[in-house]
Protein backbone atom coordinates (compact mmCIF):
# COMPACT_ATOMS: atom_id res chain seq x y z
CA UNK A 1 0.00 0.00 0.00
CA UNK A 2 2.65 2.47 1.16
CA UNK A 3 4.82 1.35 -2.80
CA UNK A 4 1.90 3.67 -4.24
CA UNK A 5 3.42 6.58 -3.22
CA UNK A 6 6.80 5.98 -4.26
CA UNK A 7 5.23 5.07 -7.11
CA UNK A 8 3.83 8.73 -7.65
CA UNK A 9 5.58 11.20 -10.05
CA UNK A 10 3.74 14.58 -9.41
CA UNK A 11 2.26 15.50 -6.12
CA UNK A 12 -1.59 15.97 -4.84
CA UNK A 13 -3.17 19.31 -4.30
CA UNK A 14 -3.81 17.46 -0.88
CA UNK A 15 -0.08 16.98 -0.55
CA UNK A 16 0.67 20.62 -1.05
CA UNK A 17 -2.43 20.95 1.52
CA UNK A 18 0.18 19.20 3.97
CA UNK A 19 3.12 21.17 2.62
CA UNK A 20 1.66 24.20 2.99
CA UNK A 21 0.41 23.58 6.82
CA UNK A 22 4.03 22.58 7.55
CA UNK A 23 5.81 25.45 6.00
CA UNK A 24 3.24 28.12 7.55
CA UNK A 25 3.72 26.23 10.58
CA UNK A 26 7.69 27.07 10.34
CA UNK A 27 7.53 30.55 9.48
CA UNK A 28 4.86 31.41 12.24
CA UNK A 29 7.22 29.40 14.29
CA UNK A 30 10.25 31.37 13.91
CA UNK A 31 7.74 34.84 14.18
CA UNK A 32 7.34 33.76 17.33
CA UNK A 33 10.79 32.37 18.63
CA UNK A 34 12.34 36.04 17.61
CA UNK A 35 9.92 38.33 18.08
CA UNK A 36 11.12 38.37 21.78
CA UNK A 37 14.70 39.63 20.08
CA UNK A 38 12.48 43.01 18.46
CA UNK A 39 10.22 43.74 21.58
CA UNK A 40 13.44 43.27 24.20
CA UNK A 41 14.30 46.70 22.60
CA UNK A 42 11.52 48.60 23.73
CA UNK A 43 11.59 47.46 27.70
CA UNK A 44 15.41 47.12 28.41
CA UNK A 45 15.59 50.80 29.01
CA UNK A 46 12.17 51.49 30.65
CA UNK A 47 12.44 48.19 33.26
CA UNK A 48 16.16 49.27 33.63
CA UNK A 49 17.25 45.33 32.52
CA UNK A 50 20.65 44.12 33.61
CA UNK A 51 23.02 42.16 30.78
CA UNK A 52 21.95 39.52 32.44
CA UNK A 53 18.73 39.90 33.21
CA UNK A 54 18.13 40.54 29.63
CA UNK A 55 20.08 37.43 28.69
CA UNK A 56 18.20 35.42 30.95
CA UNK A 57 15.25 36.38 28.48
CA UNK A 58 16.63 35.95 24.95
CA UNK A 59 18.20 32.58 26.55
CA UNK A 60 15.54 30.74 28.14
CA UNK A 61 13.81 29.01 24.94
CA UNK A 62 17.45 28.02 23.55
CA UNK A 63 17.64 25.85 26.78
CA UNK A 64 14.44 24.39 26.89
CA UNK A 65 14.29 23.56 22.89
CA UNK A 66 16.20 20.46 22.70
CA UNK A 67 14.34 19.39 25.29
CA UNK A 68 11.19 20.73 22.57
CA UNK A 69 12.23 18.38 20.48
CA UNK A 70 13.34 15.08 22.49
CA UNK A 71 10.03 15.20 24.16
CA UNK A 72 7.53 16.19 21.36
CA UNK A 73 9.34 13.90 18.79
CA UNK A 74 8.98 10.98 21.48
CA UNK A 75 5.15 12.00 21.55
CA UNK A 76 4.82 12.05 17.67
CA UNK A 77 5.58 8.12 18.01
CA UNK A 78 3.04 7.40 20.86
CA UNK A 79 -0.24 9.09 19.76
CA UNK A 80 0.69 10.30 15.82
CA UNK A 81 2.21 13.42 14.08
CA UNK A 82 -0.86 15.25 13.23
CA UNK A 83 -1.79 15.67 17.43
CA UNK A 84 1.25 16.41 18.10
CA UNK A 85 1.54 19.03 15.58
CA UNK A 86 -1.45 20.52 17.09
CA UNK A 87 -0.54 20.61 20.39
CA UNK A 88 3.21 22.37 19.25
CA UNK A 89 1.36 25.14 17.77
CA UNK A 90 -0.69 25.74 20.21
CA UNK A 91 2.29 25.06 22.90
CA UNK A 92 3.89 28.24 21.56
CA UNK A 93 1.75 30.69 20.01
CA UNK A 94 -0.38 30.77 23.87
CA UNK A 95 2.97 30.66 25.29
CA UNK A 96 3.79 34.18 23.26
CA UNK A 97 -0.44 35.38 23.72
CA UNK A 98 0.55 35.12 27.26
CA UNK A 99 3.73 37.72 27.25
CA UNK A 100 1.07 40.22 26.32
CA UNK A 101 0.08 39.91 29.75
CA UNK A 102 3.07 40.77 31.33
CA UNK A 103 3.10 42.91 34.73
CA UNK A 104 5.41 45.83 34.25
CA UNK A 105 9.10 44.77 35.26
CA UNK A 106 7.78 41.28 35.72
CA UNK A 107 11.36 40.52 33.78
CA UNK A 108 10.86 36.78 35.27
CA UNK A 109 7.69 36.00 33.72
CA UNK A 110 9.05 36.56 30.34
CA UNK A 111 12.30 34.40 31.12
CA UNK A 112 8.92 31.46 32.28
CA UNK A 113 6.84 32.12 29.33
CA UNK A 114 9.70 31.87 26.80
CA UNK A 115 11.44 28.60 28.38
CA UNK A 116 7.77 27.17 27.53
CA UNK A 117 7.88 28.67 23.95
CA UNK A 118 11.24 27.04 23.04
CA UNK A 119 9.42 23.65 23.94
CA UNK A 120 6.91 24.01 21.07
CA UNK A 121 9.17 25.56 18.68
CA UNK A 122 11.68 22.82 18.05
CA UNK A 123 8.72 20.18 19.21
CA UNK A 124 6.49 21.65 15.65
CA UNK A 125 10.11 21.65 13.71
CA UNK A 126 10.65 18.14 14.28
CA UNK A 127 7.05 16.54 13.66
CA UNK A 128 6.22 18.52 10.71
CA UNK A 129 8.82 18.08 8.37
CA UNK A 130 8.51 14.55 9.37
CA UNK A 131 4.48 14.35 8.48
CA UNK A 132 4.94 15.67 5.26
CA UNK A 133 8.09 13.41 4.37
CA UNK A 134 5.38 10.21 5.35
CA UNK A 135 2.97 11.41 2.49
CA UNK A 136 4.97 11.84 -0.21
CA UNK A 137 7.39 9.49 -1.74
CA UNK A 138 11.16 9.09 -0.95
CA UNK A 139 12.50 10.51 -4.29
CA UNK A 140 10.79 14.43 -3.46
CA UNK A 141 11.55 14.01 0.59
CA UNK A 142 14.45 16.05 0.33
CA UNK A 143 13.09 18.55 -2.08
CA UNK A 144 10.34 19.37 -0.40
CA UNK A 145 12.25 19.83 3.32
CA UNK A 146 14.03 22.01 1.55
CA UNK A 147 10.91 24.18 -0.25
CA UNK A 148 9.17 23.92 3.52
CA UNK A 149 11.66 25.52 5.14
CA UNK A 150 12.46 28.52 2.93
CA UNK A 151 9.88 30.28 4.66
CA UNK A 152 11.67 30.46 8.05
CA UNK A 153 13.37 33.88 7.48
CA UNK A 154 10.01 35.37 6.53
CA UNK A 155 9.16 34.48 10.40
CA UNK A 156 11.91 36.60 11.50
CA UNK A 157 11.14 39.39 8.54
CA UNK A 158 7.76 39.58 9.54
CA UNK A 159 8.44 39.92 13.15
CA UNK A 160 11.27 42.72 12.31
CA UNK A 161 8.24 44.59 10.37
CA UNK A 162 6.05 44.79 12.85
CA UNK A 163 8.58 45.67 15.34
CA UNK A 164 9.72 48.62 13.32
CA UNK A 165 5.83 50.11 12.10
CA UNK A 166 3.25 48.43 14.20
CA UNK A 167 4.22 48.82 17.52
CA UNK A 168 3.91 52.82 18.10
CA UNK A 169 0.34 51.39 17.57
CA UNK A 170 -0.41 48.75 19.48
CA UNK A 171 2.46 48.97 21.62
CA UNK A 172 5.04 45.76 22.59
CA UNK A 173 2.29 44.24 24.42
CA UNK A 174 0.13 43.63 20.99
CA UNK A 175 2.92 42.51 19.27
CA UNK A 176 2.86 39.42 21.85
CA UNK A 177 -1.27 39.02 21.13
CA UNK A 178 0.00 38.71 17.44
CA UNK A 179 1.46 36.16 18.19
CA UNK A 180 -1.58 34.33 19.58
CA UNK A 181 -2.12 33.95 15.51
CA UNK A 182 -0.69 30.78 14.71
CA UNK A 183 -3.11 28.96 17.14
CA UNK A 184 -5.56 29.80 14.19
CA UNK A 185 -2.78 27.40 12.42
CA UNK A 186 -4.90 24.03 14.01
CA UNK A 187 -8.57 24.62 12.55
CA UNK A 188 -6.27 24.17 8.88
CA UNK A 189 -4.66 21.31 10.18
CA UNK A 190 -7.50 19.53 11.66
CA UNK A 191 -9.69 20.41 8.32
CA UNK A 192 -6.74 19.59 6.07
CA UNK A 193 -4.20 17.56 7.83
CA UNK A 194 -4.89 13.74 8.19
CA UNK A 195 -2.36 10.74 10.05
CA UNK A 196 0.80 9.82 8.72
CA UNK A 197 -0.27 6.66 7.13
CA UNK A 198 3.09 5.38 7.91
CA UNK A 199 2.52 5.91 11.74
CA UNK A 200 -0.67 4.06 11.09
CA UNK A 201 0.25 0.99 9.26
CA UNK A 202 2.94 0.91 12.18
CA UNK A 203 0.44 1.48 15.00
CA UNK A 204 -1.87 -1.74 12.93
CA UNK A 205 -4.32 0.27 11.65
CA UNK A 206 -3.83 -0.53 8.00
CA UNK A 207 -7.64 0.98 7.29
CA UNK A 208 -6.72 4.12 8.60
CA UNK A 209 -3.61 4.49 6.77
CA UNK A 210 -5.47 2.59 3.31
CA UNK A 211 -7.97 6.01 3.64
CA UNK A 212 -5.28 8.68 4.58
CA UNK A 213 -3.35 7.24 1.62
CA UNK A 214 -6.35 7.52 -0.84
CA UNK A 215 -6.84 10.79 0.16
CA UNK A 216 -3.57 12.16 -0.53
CA UNK A 217 -3.00 10.51 -3.54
Amino acid sequence: MLELLDRQQKLTKNQWKIAIAATLGDMLDFFDFFLIGFVLAFIVNGWHLTYGQSGMILLASGISAPFGSLFYGWLADKIGRRKVMIMTVLNFSLATGAMALTPEGAWFYLVVCRFIVGLGVTGLYSVDITLVQEFVPTHKRGWLTGLTTTMLPAGVLLGALLGAYATPYIGWRGLFAIGLLPALLTLYIRAWVPESPHWLMRMGRPEEARRSIAWAL
